[in-house]
């Protein structure tokens, strides 16, 4: 196989006491691995952890990152070949969930019969064909709104559209809003590789009923969820075999940072019956 090595941040934390496995974790839409905060600490609990950025955001710098969902996939799989990581746990958030799912498909090809996925998380994600709107209306005039109004201020804020990421209340809003802009601010970000994004996962459709969906799935949601409706992740789950469903309460679709001991055990319970 042959690819041209991109360049793609990769980070590697090791935990005490970890499962036989890594987990490789993917972010959503213009989100870097530093976007995980205090989940990497509740998940460092039981899993070594690779941390890959998607191309245009966090250390894997590139102005105009990708445009399909398909591409993403092969940059991650491709990297994690080049660095000998070939047995892992794998779980992605909204738009890393469908690199996820498609990583998923791509590996049911014979020529990645040398990597070993044990175990598949999708979190908060959805792809064409389940007759739900893909994303609420509200917060994606919020997001466009908010990236048009960057190239006059000079900075992209989650200002107007934070409060459909997070449901928990119990931190003030406004801490999360500076956080997750001081992250923009400090590393790097492109608004282009952002746009190509958003447009990758309007448009992105995993072919369920293939064979080539093979692995051990955990599809993991909560009713609400403000950005991208909740029946999204059921409908992947009902059309995907060996899956299995987790629907919470009183979470945002930032599952993570609303929750992250609850979703790192939950993380640990379901991988833990395939680390072998």
């Amino acid at each position: 196989m042959n690819y041209k090595i991109l360049n793609i941040r990769i980070v590697k934390s090791q935990a005490k006491n970890p499962l036989n496995y890594p987990i490789v974790l993917l972010r959503g839409l213009g989100r870097s691995m530093s976007f995980w905060l205090n989940f990497e600490n509740e998940l460092l609990k039981y899993f070594d952890i690779v941390f890959v950025d998607l191309l245009g955001t966090g250390g894997s710098k590139d102005f105009f990152g990708r445009k399909s969902i398909e591409k993403f996939a092969q940059d991650v799989l491709f990297t994690l070949n080049y660095y000998n990581i070939k047995n892992f746990h794998l779980a992605g958030m909204s738009l890393g969930g469908m690199v996820v799912l498609e990583i998923s498909h791509i590996l049911g090809n014979n020529n990645w019969n040398q990597i070993s996925c044990k175990s598949i998380i999708v979190l908060s994600s959805s792809a064409m064909g389940s007759g739900v709107k893909r994303i609420y209306i509200f917060p994606l005039i919020s997001i466009l709104f908010s990236l048009i109004l960057s190239f006059f201020s000079g900075k992209l804020s989650h200002k107007y559209f934070a409060k459909y990421l997070i449901a928990n209340r119990n931190i003030p809003l406004e801490f999360w809003i500076n956080k997750w802009d001081n992250i923009w601010e400090n590393e790097y970000f492109s608004r282009m590789a952002l746009l190509r994004q958003l447009i990758s996962a309007s448009f992105y459709r995993i072919k369920l009923n293939s064979k080539q969906l093979k692995y051990n799935y955990l599809f993991l949601v909560s009713k609400d969820d403000a950005l991208v409706p909740w029946q999204n992740t059921v409908y992947l789950w009902q059309k995907t075999s060996l899956a299995s469903l987790v629907v919470l309460d009183g979470l945002g679709h930032d599952l993570t940072t609303d929750s992250p001991e609850k979703i790192a055990t939950i993380f640990y319970e379901f991988s833990l019956k395939f680390d072998v």
